[in-house]
């Protein structure tokens, strides 16, 4: 009976985890709107987007906080190069780069704007 007691307890604890989870998770309705594309065509191949997202609500919100806060631009980092619209960046592409516990500055060709990472201690969400 107390082995029965102790699961209930700690599978209560652990779902109560899990919503909360979603909604400490802040995401930026800007940030949502440019990085909307990115998780479409990342899971395109599972159907209509919408029913996937309905049925996976804090995937979706950890996805999303993936690729719209795990990194930032450094503005006017380097001196010469143009001004990086940061929608364009597939951050995925640049994970192999991220180290665990610093930040990684990533000069992309052509720009003086810097990406930076944020540490992988830091992330909320990690890619595979």
């Amino acid at each position: 009976m107390r082995l029965i007691v102790f699961i209930f307890i700690v599978g209560f604890f652990s779902l109560g985890n899990l919503f909360g989870q979603t909604q400490e998770i802040k995401l930026d309705p800007v940030k949502v709107e440019k990085y909307l594309p990115y998780i479409k065509y990342k899971h395109s191949w599972e159907g209509d987007f919408e029913t996937w997202k309905s049925n996976h609500k804090l995937l979706y919100t950890q996805e999303m906080w993936y690729f719209s806060e795990s990194f930032y631009i450094k503005r006017d980092h380097f001196p010469d190069g143009g001004v990086l619209n940061e929608d364009i960046i597939y951050i995925s592409r640049y994970e192999s780069q991220r180290k665990e516990n610093e930040e990684v500055i990533i000069k992309l060709p052509g720009f003086k704007d810097a990406l930076v990472l944020i540490p992988g201690n830091k992330l909320l969400y990690k890619a595979n």
